[in-house]
């Protein structure tokens, strides 16, 4: 067996004893793989007649159309269902046989194909193996007995497809909501950083705020000294009142009009002492 068909197998969790178990479900005996195997050699002579048929009443589907309309597509589907009849009749139900069926689930899923759409082309199927089998077995009760058995084996078939179809439908569920976390969890990350930086953002505003003093409306001052009268009915010197309510520091200095008539007032004031002292 193919190291791809072990994979598969295991991934699927199908052993020997889910396979025998699995048959007793279905009633699918040892006489059944008998009375399928003896008519191999019916099968095989008429197995052009049985794809050529199935295929034409295939094309009244729009999605099976559509994919027979492409030569190279039908060509491959025309083979693939030739060995799939042929080994319907091969005397070998195993794990090979298991792990192909497998490989027609995930072909129909990745081609696409609906569920409905596959039971109504087995059904067909079925029905048109089943006229070339009346056609070469002329005691009814054989065929009625072939006949059982083979619609245990397409049963058995559905299952297994299933199987694979719904699988693969839950891994890609899978694989979407495992994305889907990442990206909530990517986008998560990204909301608590900006929150973070937001947070910083403010509490440099607050404190920004909180060192900010703004000097604002109708500020009552005295004509004369000039000084501030404050919320407490006091006077406050204007470097005093404007250093408690603002960021800004005085340097004192004089300007050039009170340097002049500071500088005149102590001439004067040194001549007035000469004079004292002359007398």
């Amino acid at each position: 067996m193919a190291r791809i068909d072990q994979i598969l197998l295991a991934h699927l969790q199908i052993t020997d004893h889910e396979l025998v178990r699995r048959k007793e479900l279905l009633n699918f005996t040892a006489d059944d793989d008998l009375l399928l195997r003896n008519c191999k050699q019916y099968i095989e002579e008429e197995i052009d007649n049985i794809i050529a048929q199935y295929c034409q009443t295939q094309t009244r589907f729009d999605e099976m159309a559509q994919l027979l309309s492409d030569a190279e597509v039908a060509r491959k589907l025309h083979a693939a269902q030739r060995r799939y009849v042929l080994g319907l009749f091969g005397g070998c139900t195993g794990l090979k046989y298991v792990a192909n069926r497998f490989r027609i689930g995930l072909i129909h899923r990745r081609l696409g194909v609906a569920p409905q759409i596959y039971l109504t082309a087995l059904k067909t199927l079925k029905d048109t193996v089943a006229n070339a089998l009346e056609r070469r077995i002329p005691d009814s009760d054989r065929f009625a007995r072939t006949s059982q058995a083979l619609d245990k084996l397409l049963y058995f078939d559905i299952i297994l497809v299933f199987d694979t179809f719904y699988r693969s439908l839950a891994s890609e569920v899978e694989a979407a909501k495992t994305s889907a976390e990442e990206y909530a969890a990517r986008l998560e990350l990204q909301v608590a950083e900006h929150t973070q930086q937001l947070e910083e953002k403010v509490v440099q505003l607050e404190r920004a705020l909180t060192t900010v003093k703004r000097l604002e409306g109708v500020i009552p001052i005295c004509g004369v000294c000039k000084k501030i009268r404050n919320d407490k009915e006091s006077w406050q010197q204007l470097e005093q009142f404007i250093s408690e309510h603002s960021q800004a520091l005085f340097s004192h200095g004089l300007c050039p009009e009170c340097y002049e008539k500071q500088m005149r007032a102590i001439s004067e004031l040194q001549e007035e002492k000469e004079g004292e002292t002359q007398q």
